[in-house]
């Protein structure tokens, strides 16, 4: 009978547990904002197909670049270089492809020359992981400050490559990864698999977790921390670069200027997730879920602030004398991508607060 007992308290235990995961929090958070959008967006734009394909499409796209943000978190450090990645990427393949290989052309080069082109653009941005790794274990310098510099000066280089000027890319051979979500979709789900099992049953993702939990400790224990913050910045970085060849293929241009703010969602996303910017903490499937509720709510937020909203806002704030200047100021339209800083910035910290105090609770 004890023994019943204490197995039916098991499984019990193990259902209360199950359901005490981080990230069902996320999807009960997804599923009131959608619930949020239907209610308040009339029309049900939101939930067309166009309009889900679209979301679907940006995530995928986000989700490359908020996945090596991740790992790189969970082990304790940072990477702000992730939108300067992206640039140069984008610059280099594109001019792979047209000019410096041996059979580029800038209307249609061969299928050899575009996968020479992406393997040479990954193998960059595995580079630049490493010469990250080299500033941070044999300069000493800390994280933040190695890829801040990396950030500036990456992009420097990408405006220099590319003369300032879009390159044109408009070729099916190289944009069809980026551009078509049947085919972006799945590479950002290979991803997500491949870095998911490697977190979470691998003995390399528990070295991550155990060296950004306590890097001393993990020293101490015989791990090798450096090597461990080679690879992580090394994943980071040859994502950031395959985030540079979609976000290229999806535009049909490669721009020095791409990618400003990116690493911001790839770092809000992982936050909003579950990671700790102490490190340790995190998981991939929670960074997914994080970057899916911020794309709903940017998007959905677009279109609940309608003109009649907006102006029945306007109307109520001339009523009242203290906020009426705000009535003059306020504008007629917003759409998505005029609120993606005010909703990113509201977000991360409204994430950080949250697991702060859950942590310190617990």
């Amino acid at each position: 009978m004890e023994q019943k007992a204490a197995e039916k308290a098991g499984q019990a235990g193990g259902i209360v547990a199950f359901f005490r995961v981080p990230e069902w929090g996320l999807v009960a958070g997804i599923g009131a904002v959608l619930a949020l959008i239907y209610v308040l967006e009339p029309s049900h734009a939101f939930f067309g197909p166009y309009s889900q394909k679209t979301l679907l499409h940006n995530i995928a796209l986000y989700g490359v670049l908020s996945i090596g943000a991740a790992v790189v978190i969970i082990a304790g450090g940072i990477d702000l270089s992730v939108g300067a990645v992206v640039a140069l990427a984008s610059v280099v393949s594109a001019k792979l492809v047209t000019e410096w290989l041996p059979g580029a052309s800038p209307t249609a080069p061969s299928i050899v020359v575009v996968v020479s082109a992406f393997a040479l653009t990954l193998l960059l941005g595995l580079v630049v992981g490493l010469l990250h790794a080299l500033m941070i274990n044999q300069f000493r310098l800390p994280p933040f400050i190695a890829t801040l510099a990396t950030m500036a000066g990456l992009r420097s280089v990408a405006v220099i490559l590319s003369k300032n000027q879009s390159i044109n890319v408009s070729f099916d051979a190289y944009r069809l990864l980026g551009r078509d979500p049947w085919y972006t979709v799945p590479v950002f789900a290979a991803v997500a698999a491949a870095a998911s099992v490697m977190m979470g049953a691998t003995v390399l993702g528990r070295h991550f977790y155990a060296l950004g939990g306590n890097e001393t400790a993990a020293r101490l224990s015989g791990l090798s921390t450096r090597r461990l913050k080679a690879i992580a910045y090394a994943l980071s970085a040859m994502l950031s670069a395959l985030g540079g060849i979609l976000f290229t293929g999806k535009d049909g241009q490669a721009r020095g200027t791409m990618g400003v703010s990116y690493e911001l969602y790839a770092i809000t996303a992982a936050v909003v997730g579950g990671c700790s910017l102490a490190g340790g903490v995190g998981s991939i499937r929670g960074t997914v879920l994080g970057l899916a509720l911020i794309q709903i709510i940017i998007k959905g937020t677009g279109l609940v602030i309608r003109p009649d909203i907006l102006e029945s806002v306007r109307t109520f704030l001339a009523k009242l004398p203290v906020l009426s200047g705000l009535a003059v100021i306020l504008p007629t339209n917003i759409d998505s991508t005029q609120v993606e800083g005010l909703v990113l910035g509201t977000v991360i910290v409204l994430a950080v607060a949250f697991n702060q105090r859950i942590r310190s609770r617990g």
